[in-house]
């Protein structure tokens, strides 16, 4: 079943990805200002090169990727393959690096080979979650804000290597220093950092308020299975690779954090992917997951327009 409401559909009738785009970047880029989302449909490409082609016309000045919180590979000059987690695996609904200091304004995705049966990126728009939310969940956690807890090299989640793309400490000790970080070397060339950050977000261009962090994808609750109990039982309360609580340190309740997910449910959209499909969203206006699958699914992502917390 697919779902466009909201999505601006151009249709490019079988003309290359790169020429399209050069034809319609001006309205394709007043579209993801107006509405946050785009999708090319029914272009031809030559794969991951003519895809970064495409987003220079676009005016994509790709970013890297730090801070990492998933393992992707680089295929291309700031393209890369969407997270490599096994095809069984659901994504929850997140707005990318919600939980750093600082973020892409846009992003953009392409399906160099769709999924056999499922894989769609399902996107939701975060201004109208915050409105399904209720009021009270939305109060509590404004005033109390959010604390994000990472643990890097346990073996259950990314080495500090990969989250910081650097072999030297001493790096590692600057970027936490410069973001506002709490950090801790532990044993067994293990590394735990801490960030303070708000639920909410106002968007720079409209103004308006935002439903911006990591909750329902970083919370334990969020863990399937019993993986939960099994990575606490080996690894300590606050040993997971990723967590976050309220501000204070306390945790949040699975309660609560499923009211959020409610509200995500109520208003996420999804499409199948068709092969060369192009979408761009506004990262701050629309969140995104990705559906388990069957088959050889390959997304490409790309990333630019790098805004600060600040």
């Amino acid at each position: 079943m697919n779902d466009l409401t909201g999505i601006v559909v151009f249709e490019a009738a079988g003309a290359g990805l790169e020429s399209y785009t050069k034809d319609h970047a001006a309205e394709i880029g007043a579209a993801v200002a107006e509405a946050g989302a785009v999708l090319v449909r029914g272009a031809v490409a030559d794969g991951a090169e003519e895809f970064g082609r495409a987003l220079k016309r676009l005016g994509f000045d790709p970013l890297q990727y730090t801070e990492r919180s998933t393992p992707r590979s680089e295929v291309g000059d700031g393209v890369f393959t969407s997270t490599e987690y096994p095809a069984r695996e659901i994504i929850p609904q997140h707005c990318e690096s919600s939980y750093a200091g600082a973020w892409p304004g846009r992003l953009a995705f392409f399906s160099a080979v769709p999924a056999l049966t499922g894989g769609a990126t399902p996107i939701t728009d975060v201004t109208r979650v915050l409105d399904d939310i209720p009021a009270e969940v939305v109060e509590e956690l404004e005033r109390r804000g959010l604390l994000y807890v990472r643990n890097y090299g346990s073996g259950a989640g990314l080495d500090w290597r990969d989250a910081f793309q650097t072999e030297d400490r001493a790096e590692v000790d600057r970027f936490c220093a410069a973001a506002g970080m709490e950090w801790e070397w532990l044993e067994d060339d293990c590394l735990r950092t801490v960030r303070r950050a708000p639920a909410l977000a106002v968007h720079p261009r409209t103004g308006r308020r935002l439903w911006f962090n990591h909750l329902v994808l970083f919370h334990q609750s969020s863990l399937p299975g019993s993986l939960r109990e099994d990575l606490v039982a080996v690894l300590g309360e606050d040993g997971l690779p990723n967590d976050v609580l309220f501000g204070d340190g306390e945790p949040i309740p699975d309660a609560l954090v499923a009211e959020v997910r409610e509200a995500f449910g109520r208003r996420t959209q999804r499409f199948d992917w068709e092969l060369h499909d192009l979408m761009v969203i506004d990262n701050m206006r629309w969140s995104h997951g990705r559906e388990a699958f069957t088959g050889e699914r390959r997304v490409l992502v790309s990333m630019t327009d790098l805004i600060t917390r600040d």
